[in-house]
């Protein structure tokens, strides 16, 4: 009877280890196969484009440890990654960012469209689905801004707070403090002041990449306005047709490998099927 247990208990912690290993394994084996052919996809590109093809794309993957989605945002990371790729591209030779993103943090959105604008070649950004807020940023510093038909791009009027009381946009905070005048307390009049110079950053940094995209000055800063004020939501999908309206140089030639390509990303949410 002793022997039994010790046999069953041995299965079991042979099991136990087979799983574990699968687990950690096998998520590993599948995100290099799936690298691979997006690398391979990318090189296909850029021979069928002549031009340099970088990716930002964020998205909850099901290829992950444990089969737990990864949550992504644009951080410093990306920056020093697309920062190197467009370093290590010839001046002249043009280049193509595919760009899928929710945003993320201002600082690094700034570098890459800052390095996006500098770069000599031309440069386009293509959206097949969204890019929002940092990633609406990276598309201003584009020559040429590529959107599928039904893709969005978004405001850009910062978003600031705190944990206890949560994130907010700039323009929020300074209308706030505004109306409570000398009833504001520290935190909301500190906000405040804060909100107004990250408005008038954004502002400075919206020109600079608009410059010379925008010829007219007072179109430009229209454009602008429309984008950091806060007129609109913060989560306001803005359609192709709705930025060429503005003033953005949108254009809907989306090539169809780009949707190809994002088939090598595969989604968390499984809900949607349908026969291809």
């Amino acid at each position: 009877m002793v022997f039994e247990d010790v046999g069953t208990w041995d299965i079991l912690t042979v099991l136990a280890i087979v799983f574990v290993l699968y687990a950690l394994v096998y998520p590993q084996y599948q995100m290099k196969k799936v690298k691979t052919q997006r690398l391979s996809m990318i090189k296909k590109l850029e021979q069928e484009w002549g031009t340099k093809v970088l990716t930002l794309i964020h998205r909850k993957e099901a290829v992950s440890m444990f089969g737990l989605p990864v949550y992504q945002y644009i951080d410093i990371e990306d920056a020093e990654s697309i920062l190197r790729g467009i370093r290590n591209t010839t001046k002249d030779r043009p280049i193509d960012i595919i760009v899928h993103t929710p945003g993320g943090q201002v600082h690094p959105s700034i570098q890459i469209a800052r390095a996006l604008k500098n770069h000599k070649g031309h440069t386009r950004v293509m959206v097949p689905h969204y890019s929002m807020s940092g990633g609406t940023i990276i598309a201003l510093a584009a020559d040429e801004i590529i959107m599928d038909d039904d893709a969005v791009i978004g405001p850009i009027d910062p978003q600031l707070g705190d944990l206890i009381r949560g994130t907010y946009p700039a323009p929020s905070w300074i209308n706030a403090a505004s109306q409570k005048g000398a009833n504001a307390d520290d935190t909301t009049i500190v906000l405040s002041d804060i909100s107004e110079k990250t408005m008038k950053l954004m502002r400075k940094v919206s020109n600079e990449l608009l410059d010379g995209k925008i010829e007219d000055e007072e179109k430009r800063n229209y454009v602008v306005e429309k984008l950091v004020s806060g007129e609109m939501v913060h989560i306001t999908p803005i359609s192709a047709s709705e930025a060429a309206e503005i003033g953005l140089p949108v254009s809907t030639n989306l090539p169809d490998k780009v949707h190809e390509f994002m088939k090598f990303y595969r989604s968390v949410k499984s809900s949607v099927e349908y026969i291809e």
